[in-house]
């Protein structure tokens, strides 16, 4: 089953758009923050190559990746770019962007995965919402490589100098032995069906420690 396809999807409209035209979007490409790069982005990341993948066409080729502070095994398309990176204990993240403009972004979240999963959710719910985000889909079942989840569609308004954007994202709540992780990916357009193929291996290789 396709991940990104489940009943919250929001339409058929796709967005695709290549590295020239997506690297002039703000929405995905601030660079008034400087991206993570060389000895920067091995504090954020170490590589794990039993998640490598060669490319086959149409595919890209894939890297194995350790992050989260050894919590999280990611097998990522080679072309994303590391952004940005936390390493602070119980707020850890990492956010990646894509030339396909979307970013895709793994969040550490102060949950416990022994506490009840109804309890996990409703927080993230709640917090969603006091941040003025909107929850158009919720609590879809899925799971990872390692893991198991819900798959969110939210969506938040951001402000622009013309008029404020919309923003869509996907937002997958994961629960593992040790950890409870988000994943969200940001993506213009209305859909992810361009991408499905792309973020499939992303999501069903995911191993939350």
């Amino acid at each position: 089953m396709r991940w990104l396809l489940l009943p919250l999807a929001l339409s058929a409209a796709a967005c695709g758009s290549g590295t020239a035209s997506a690297s002039k979007n703000r929405t995905f490409y601030d660079w008034a923050v400087a991206t993570a790069g060389g000895d920067a982005a091995q504090a954020f990341e170490q590589r794990y190559p039993p998640l490598d993948l060669s490319a086959a066409a149409p595919y890209p080729e894939y890297l194995g990746y350790t992050v989260l502070l050894g919590g999280v095994h990611l097998s990522r398309p080679k072309t994303w770019m590391l952004r940005d990176g936390n390493n602070a204990p119980g707020q850890a993240f990492v956010r990646y962007i894509s030339p396909k403009a979307y970013s895709f972004a793994l969040y550490e979240r102060p949950e416990s995965p022994s506490e009840l999963w109804r309890d996990v959710m409703k927080r993230f719910e709640d917090d969603t919402r006091a941040s003025g985000a909107k929850i158009v889909g919720k609590r879809v079942p899925m799971s990872t490589g390692l893991g198991q989840g819900r798959a969110y569609s939210v969506e938040r308004s951001v402000e622009a100098p013309k008029r404020p954007l919309m923003s869509r994202s996907r937002e997958v709540l994961i629960r593992g032995e040790h950890r409870v992780i988000l994943a969200q990916i940001v993506y213009e357009g209305d859909g992810l069906e361009s991408l499905d193929d792309e973020l499939l291996r992303v999501i069903s290789t995911l191993e939350i420690l």
